[in-house]
């Protein structure tokens, strides 16, 4: 499963917008607002969100000191750099956001332009580490923020196939999910940082993507979740490749739209 030639609908997938990027306000990342923005322009991106990590865990928590308000004025400082050349964003990636409410809260109130919401570390099973296990408590918990999470993008819904080579899916709950996503008006990502890291197929792969319209599903975005540089990308072979009857789409102050 995964990159394959499928219906095309090419007057809808022409948006070329990347909303998973994370600048050096991640943990994870050097990269600065200004350096993806030269980056995006190279490439004739129309958006770039930074998305930056908001995690709360047994590993760290990123919440706690987070500098907001700076980020936030870099952010202006590099619009206005840019301003006629590529629409910069301001979101966040926010960890099981389904279990801390409160911080979700704080973050809504911010206005931020959208809030992709991802599980990062599921819970140990009663300390003993089992593979299988695990994969199907991180699947359960995934669909659980998916039913009480307050975010606008589900994140790299099967990550997990990304860090093992030996991960095993479930193809059917990984669906499942993607059938709530429909229900409660979240757009899935197609992450593509799992085809650089590891050479699998985008997250979720294609099928799955097929299967999520044909359970309605409209709007897709197609993110590189770039932690440095090199890693942004237009995308053009995956939307090439999106089944017929999806539509990318981007988020501009917590709305929906499908142009710019």
């Amino acid at each position: 499963m995964g990159l394959r030639n499928t219906s095309r609908n090419t007057m809808k997938n022409t948006l070329k917008c990347d909303l998973h990027v994370h600048t050096s306000y991640s943990f994870d990342s050097n990269t600065t607002m200004e350096q993806y923005a030269r980056r995006a322009v190279e490439l004739g991106l129309d958006a770039v969100c930074f998305t930056d990590h908001i995690d709360i865990n047994n590993h760290r928590n990123t919440f706690s000191g987070f500098p907001f308000d700076e980020r936030r004025r870099e952010l202006e400082r590099v619009q206005k750099q840019f301003a006629g050349q590529i629409k910069l964003l301001l979101g966040f990636e926010m960890g099981e956001p389904h279990l801390h409410p409160r911080e979700t809260v704080f973050l809504r109130s911010l206005h931020p332009d959208l809030i992709i919401g991802s599980v990062h570390d599921a819970p140990p099973l009663d300390g003993i580490f089992d593979r299988r296990a695990y994969e199907r408590a991180y699947d359960r918990l995934v669909r659980q923020m998916v039913l009480d999470g307050d975010f606008d993008i589900l994140g790299h819904v099967d990550v997990l196939r990304k860090w093992h080579d030996d991960y095993v899916e479930d193809f059917d709950y990984v669906r499942g999910t993607l059938k709530l996503c429909v229900q409660r008006g979240i757009v899935p990502e197609v992450n593509t940082s799992s085809m650089r890291s590891s050479g699998v197929p985008p997250m979720p792969d294609l099928d799955a993507v097929e299967y999520y319209v044909r359970c309605g599903g409209r709007y897709v975005t197609v993110n590189s979740d770039a932690h440095t540089l090199n890693q942004l990308d237009e995308f053009s072979r995956v939307r090439e490749m999106l089944p017929g009857g999806v539509e990318l789409c981007c988020f501009v102050a917590g709305k929906l739209c499908t142009s710019l």
